[in-house]
């Protein structure tokens, strides 16, 4: 298989670029931003006006009206209904701008949740039409990273960048006017520090943004860690690996920290830094104010100059937050980018009952690795019905020949044929559909064991469950179990031995009641007279149907009908078992190695092997 590669060896897309698609998937609820937009607006707007109101109250004019000095009798008196109308208009503005800002909120989560709904389903879609290559070559953490974090990262921050880009927008742009209506000296002032403020933000910004994309790429590669590390948890122990899963690790958690804290620190600046150049502004604005304006105005000068750099101070809060989101959009769209299988053409066979089982390698091509080729020039027939045993050292590409049957992977050269037509002119449901599948390494889904068994075939009877359970030597068993096929297993069935795992992915095969089986190591992982109670079964279920069995043990394939020895990548012989134990060549050696415990790959003056 060919080497996986870490995250950080992928490129990234362009900030530009990745931020129009990402705009392009709200194209359908482009009304629904409109409307938050117009909420948001009003609500700024109402926030603007709020200090002119105030401004309004205490004015002398205003102050008169709500207070009568009673000179007489030493008294002041309030005018209830002019104190009430006045601050009950002011009041009644922040509640309606709360209220407008709570709905610009409310549908802006909608949106988010929708965005975040759609894009996992969008993310796996893809997966589904990936081909095997891409799970060889990513890290299968990494590419949960994708779908969980990085989708979970955009929805989170989604909702505050729709609602306070506007309402900041619209506060900037209303203050700016009001204070230049009140006395455009004094705006003066504070326009001079908004050009620094933007420049400081763009600059931390373009650094910063470089370490949010590096930080979602090393959390990735940390749950790739977390995940193999989990899985594998068993073997750590049996080796006494847990110091060096530690310290790997370690250096993975430290790489991220590192970015996190770097990307987190560039950010952190971009408040301390404006919010200094708007103190001196407030200063200024304090010795100009003080010798032209009077109280009042001074006030409500202030009032909008808060309205006006807060704007500033969460814009580049903002800016930071949409470079986090940038980056995630950058993974998500590098997953989505990646190249699919090639699609099933026009017009491909759909139809399993027509399949008979028999194959055709004519001139098959194919390597994982262009400069390495593995398989050259293979030419084989297999008619229906047979029996075919591929054997042969690790490495010599036993398993890349049923990939290319199930077409995992494509060939580079040649081609396949089931019946006679190339596999390419069959659709993949039906290519796959007609074909059972028993790996080595065993997959079983948290679910009942009813649950796990019908994955193939959903229409299975009750009584097809029994049979096909008794038939791999799991039935009793299961019936011993609390519950028996309503027995609830675990992630990946690990509250089952390995064996039991594997003589259910068995029952599971030969309920989905396939045309073509293949068995790659199928009963590697259950004793010996086990094994043989299975094979005897699979016997009579691979009467009349086209198998391929690969085996290590060449003890349990004596019966197949075509035995092929696979050395490098090439056919070097083919027959039966006495065939080819007669012949005395590499079959030989293999099968009278695990007699007499001497290894067939090892050089002539290394080992001497048995005569058949």
């Amino acid at each position: 298989m060919p080497p996986r590669n870490t995250p950080s060896e992928r490129k990234a897309k362009n900030f530009s670029g990745t931020a129009k698609r990402m705009m392009a998937e709200f194209k359908d609820q482009w009304y629904l931003i409109v409307i938050i937009c117009i909420f948001a607006i009003f609500s700024a707007v109402l926030s603007v006006l709020s200090p002119s109101l105030l401004r309004d109250v205490l004015s002398e004019e205003s102050i008169a009206e709500m207070f009568t000095i009673d000179a007489q009798n030493l008294k002041i008196i309030l005018n209830w209904s002019v104190f009430l109308t006045k601050f009950g208009t002011i009041l009644g503005v922040y509640v309606l701008a709360a209220l407008l800002l709570y709905l610009s909120e409310f549908l802006a989560v909608s949106i988010s949740g929708k965005y975040s709904y759609n894009m996992r389903k969008k993310v796996q879609a893809k997966l589904d039409r990936m081909p095997l290559s891409y799970f060889d070559r990513v890290p299968y953490g990494d590419t949960l990273s994708v779908g969980t974090n990085d989708i979970d990262n955009i929805s989170r921050n989604l909702q505050s960048i729709i609602t306070q880009t506007f309402t900041n927008s619209t506060l900037l742009i209303g203050s700016l006017i009001a204070m230049l209506v009140i006395d455009w000296r004094i705006a003066l002032v504070a326009i001079a520090t908004l050009p620094l403020s933007l420049i400081i933000v763009v600059i931390i910004s373009k650094f910063s943004g470089k370490q949010f994309v590096k930080y979602r790429k090393d959390l990735g590669l940390l749950n790739g860690k977390i995940e193999e590390n989990y899985a594998g948890y068993k073997i750590i122990k049996l080796f006494n690996k847990e110091e060096d899963v530690t310290a790997d690790f370690e250096i993975t958690n430290e790489q991220m920290g590192k970015s996190d804290k770097m990307s987190q620190f560039l950010s952190a600046l971009i408040f301390p830094a404006t919010y200094f150049i708007n103190n001196v502004c407030y200063v200024g604005i304090a010795v100009l104010g003080g010798i032209v304006a009077d109280a009042a105005t001074m006030i409500t000068f202030f009032l909008y100059l808060n309205l006006f750099t807060r704007p500033i101070q969460s814009i580049a809060q903002i800016f930071n937050v949409i470079q986090s989101v940038i980056a995630s959009g950058e993974r998500i769209y590098e997953l989505l980018d990646e190249e699919e299988e090639t699609p099933d053409r026009e017009g491909a066979i759909n139809i399993e009952d027509d399949i008979k089982g028999s194959f055709q390698f004519e001139h098959v091509d194919f390597s994982y690795n262009p400069e390495k080729p593995l398989i050259e020039d293979m030419n084989l027939n297999v008619n229906t019905g047979d029996m075919v045993a591929i054997v042969g050292p690790t490495g010599a590409g036993k398993t890349t020949m049923v990939n290319l049957i199930m077409r995992f992977y494509e060939t580079n050269g040649g081609a396949i044929k089931l019946d006679g037509v190339p596999i390419t002119d069959y659709t993949r449901d039906t290519l796959r559909g007609s074909i059972g599948m028993v790996l080595q390494d065993t997959w079983l889904f948290k679910g009942t064991i009813r649950e796990n068994l019908l994955f193939g075939n959903q229409n299975a009877t009750e009584e097809d469950i029994i049979e096909a359970c008794k038939e791999a030597h799991i039935y009793h068993f299961i019936e011993t179990l609390p519950g028996g096929f309503n027995f609830m297993l675990n992630e990946d069935g690990n509250n089952l031995s390995q064996g039991q795992r594997q003589l259910l992915t068995i029952a599971r095969a030969i309920i989905s009641k396939p045309k073509i089986l293949i068995l790659d190591e199928a009963t590697s992982s259950v004793d010996t007279r086990t094994e043989q109670l299975i094979q005897d079964a699979l016997d009579n279920i691979m009467k009349n149907k086209t198998s391929f069995v690969i085996a290590h043990r060449l003890s349990t394939i004596k019966n197949a009908k075509m035995i092929i020895v696979m050395k490098k990548g090439h056919i070097v012989e083919t027959g039966n078992h006495k065939e080819l134990l007669k012949k005395g060549g590499f079959y030989a050696d293999l099968y009278n190695s695990q007699f007499s415990g001497v290894n067939p790959m090892a050089k002539p003056d290394e080992s001497t092997v048995l005569e058949s």
